[in-house]
C-alpha cells in the first residue's frame, strides 16, 4: 500500500497535468512552510539508535529461529508475523522461548488474512480485537515473553485496489467518489474508540502497543488534518500508541530522493510524535521472489508495477546513510524491513545489523538536498491540498487534530 500512496501522481495524463499546473506554487508554499529539519534548533541532541527492530513478513518460524544470534549480537528486536495459523503451529512458541533465552526482544504483529482486510483499520476492527486477545490468552497460557503487540494500520489493500484501478487511468472523478464514499466521520470516531479501548486492554494486561502508519498520514496531520485517515480508513493520529513508526520505504528511488524523503519524514515525525516516532527503512535485498508477494500483486492488480517496487537496497552503505539521515533528524527508533530480504541477499543479515549500527547522526547540511527536499516537501502539500478539493474532508468536517497521548502504566509481562 505505501507504494501506490506514495507515488500514485504518475498514473493518467490528468494528474500529469494538474502536477504541472500546481507544482511550481506547491513549491514555494512548501519553501514558505517548511518544517524546521536541524535537530539541534529543535533542541535536540542527536544520538544514536535507541530502539533498533527487524520486521518478518513472511519467513517461516523455524528458519527465523536461525538468526537470532545476530539479532542478538546487534540488540535488535523481532517484528514477527503472528496470524490464525500461528496458535496452531509448534515452531512459533518454539521461537519465541529461544528468543527469549537469546534475549531477543519480540513484538507481536497481527496480520489478517488478504480477504480480511490484512492489516489493522476501521473495517478489520472486530478481527483484530479476536486476534489479539487469542494471542494474550496463548502467550499467558504457555509462558511466552511478548513485549508488546503491533497494529499496522494501513489502507486495507481491498480500498486500495480501487484506489489504484482509478489512479491508473487517470480518472480523478472516481478516485476522488470512493476516498469521499469512505468519509464518514462518526463512525470514524466510534472506530478509533473502539481500537483505543483495545488497546488500553492489552496495556492493562501487561502488553505495550506501537503502531505503524503510512508515511502520507504526516503530510496531512502536519496541517492539521484528520480526514485522510478516515479516508482510508485507517486510524492513526488519534489512537493512545506507545511509540509510532512511519513506513518510509525506499522503493525506486535514488540514492539522494531517498535521503529528501527520509529527511522530511523523520523529522514530521519526530516533530509531531516526539520521543514516541519511529521510522522503518528498507527495503533491504529483492523481495520480488517472495510467493506470497507475487500473490498479492495478482489480487492488487498491480501486477508488473507492483513488484517491480519490491527490488530494494543492494549496499549495506545505503542503509548506513539512511539511518544516518533519521537519526540526524532526532528520531531514534529505527526498523528495518526486513529479515525475510535481509537473510536471501548478498550482504547476509549480521551485515545489515552492522550497518544499522554503525550509523551516526548526520547534519541538517549533510542531508540537506534543497531541489529534492523541496519537491518532496510540495508532494506532500499537493496530497494533502488534493484531498481537500476532491473530498472536503477538512478539520471542517473531522474537527481538528489531536494526537492522543497514551496512558501511563504499560510494560513489559512478566511470564
Amino acid at each position: 500500500m505505501e507504494n501506490f500512496f506514495g507515488n500514485f501522481p504518475q498514473y493518467g495524463k490528468n494528474i500529469s497535468t494538474l502536477w504541472k499546473t500546481a507544482l511550481p506554487v506547491l513549491m514555494f508554499v512548501a519553501v514558505a512552510r517548511a518544517e524546521r529539519t536541524d535537530g539541534k534548533r529543535q533542541g535536540l541532541t542527536p544520538a544514536g539508535i535507541e530502539r533498533l527492530g527487524m520486521w518478518c513478513e513472511f519467513m517461516p518460524y523455524a528458519e527465523v529461529e536461525g538468526y537470532l544470534p545476530a539479532l542478538a549480537e546487534y540488540d535488535c528486536e523481532l517484528i514477527l508475523h503472528v496470524e490464525r495459523e500461528s496458535f496452531g503451529d509448534p515452531d512459533f512458541p518454539r521461537l519465541l522461548r529461544a528468543a527469549e533465552q537469546a534475549g531477543v526482544g519480540v513484538d507481536a504483529w497481527l496480520l489478517l488474512p488478504y480477504e480480511e482486510h490484512l492489516y489493522v483499520g476501521q473495517a478489520s476492527v472486530a478481527s483484530v480485537r479476536n486476534l489479539a486477545r487469542r494471542a494474550a490468552d496463548f502467550f499467558e497460557k504457555h509462558h511466552l515473553k511478548v513485549r508488546a503487540f503491533v497494529f499496522d494500520c494501513e489502507p486495507s489493500p481491498l480500498l486500495g485496489a480501487e484506489l489504484f484501478a482509478a489512479a491508473r487511468r487517470g480518472n480523478l472523478k472516481k478516485l476522488a467518489g470512493i476516498v469521499r464514499r469512505e468519509l464518514d466521520a462518526e463512525a470514524f470516531e466510534r472506530d478509533t474508540a473502539e481500537i483505543n479501548a483495545l488497546i488500553a486492554e492489552l496495556r492493562g494486561r501487561g502488553y505495550a502497543v506501537d503502531g505503524a502508519a503510512n508515511r502520507a498520514f504526516l503530510d496531512a496531520q502536519s496541517r492539521g488534518n484528520v480526514a485522510l485517515e478516515d479516508g482510508l480508513n485507517a486510524p492513526v493520529s488519534a489512537v493512545g500508541w506507545d511509540a509510532l513508526s512511519f513506513i518510509t520505504y525506499r522503493y525506486g528511488a535514488s540514492a539522494l530522493d531517498y535521503v529528501a524523503m527520509l529527511n522530511r519524514y523523520a523529522s514530521l515525525a519526530r516533530r509531531l510524535y516526539g520521543e514516541r516516532a519511529a521510522l522503518d527503512v528498507g527495503l533491504l535485498g529483492d523481495y520480488d521472489g517472495i510467493p506470497e508477494n507475487a500473490e498479492r500483486a495478482a489480487l492488487f492488480g498491480g501486477e508488473e508495477e507492483f513488484m517491480a517496487y519490491l527490488r530494494g537496497m543492494r549496499s549495506v552503505y545505503d542503509l548506513e546513510e539512511a539511518v544516518g539521515v533519521v537519526l540526524g533528524c532526532g528520531v531514534r527508533r529505527v526498523n528495518l524491513y526486513a529479515l525475510d530480504g535481509a537473510a536471501t541477499s548478498v550482504a547476509g543479515v549480521e551485515n545489515w545489523l552492522k550497518a544499522a549500527r554503525r550509523a551516526v547522526p548526520r547534519s541538517g547540511a549533510a542531508r540537506w538536498t534543497p531541489l529534492r527536499s523541496v519537491r518532496y516537501g510540495a508532494m506532500g502539500a499537493l496530497t494533502e491540498k488534493l484531498f481537500r478539493w476532491w473530498t472536503g474532508g477538512s478539520e471542517k468536517t473531522h474537527g481538528p487534530l489531536a494526537i492522543r497521548q497514551p496512558a501511563p502504566g504499560a510494560g513489559e509481562r512478566q511470564p
